[in-house]
Formats: structure tokens, sequence, C-alpha cells
């Protein structure tokens, strides 16, 4: 196929359409041509917008699978297997360092 030849073939198609576009912009809308022109372009107007509402859908199924991913592996046990395996004693996370505890044995009890 010629490079030229097809260049030239899209360049008369695009002066084509632009005089039915300049034509059926005026008071001529309810020509036959319009009219088929008009149906064509609304036809092109809803594909581009399915293909947008696609692309859309498609990006949000994702986020929402992977925010279904994520939630389900931060599911690891429930609380009472988390219980079985809580820290108890000296090093737990709840424990109180040396200083606090002698800080709160030196403290007086409040009288009521």
């Amino acid at each position: 196929m010629n490079i030229d030849k097809l260049i030239g073939q899209l360049s008369k198609d695009w002066e084509w359409f632009s005089f039915v576009a300049r034509y059926c912009a005026g008071r001529n809308i309810d020509r036959a041509l319009c009219e088929d022109f008009m149906w064509w372009a609304l036809a092109a107007a809803a594909l581009v917008a399915v293909i947008l509402a696609w692309w859309i859908l498609g990006k949000i199924a994702k986020t929402y699978e992977g925010w279904k991913h994520r939630r389900m592996l931060a599911n690891v046990a429930d609380a009472q297997t988390m219980n079985k395996h809580r820290w108890s004693g000296h090093d737990s996370p709840e424990a109180l360092t040396a200083s606090d505890q002698r800080a709160a044995k030196a403290r007086k009890p409040e009288k009521p």
C-alpha cells in the first residue's frame, strides 16, 4: 500500500467530513444527509461514552479487588486465637517499666 495514496484519501475524507459538518451546522439540520450524519455522530459519541465507562468501571473494579484482598489478608485470626498468643509477664507491651513501677510505689494513695 502506498502511503501517499493513503494520506491523500484521508485528506479527502477529512475535507468531506468538514464540509458536511459545516453544512449541517447551519439551517440545513433537517435535511436527510444531516440526519444520517447526526445519527453517525451520536453513535460515535455513544461508543466513546461506553469505552470511557468501561475503562472507569475497570479501574474501580481493580481498586475494589485490591482492597478486598488486603482486607482478607488483614483478617488473620479471631479474638480467641489472638488471646492465646498475647504477651504476658515482664516483657509484654502493657507491662510497666522499672521506673514506672517505682514511681507507682512511691505515690501515696489518695484519701477520699
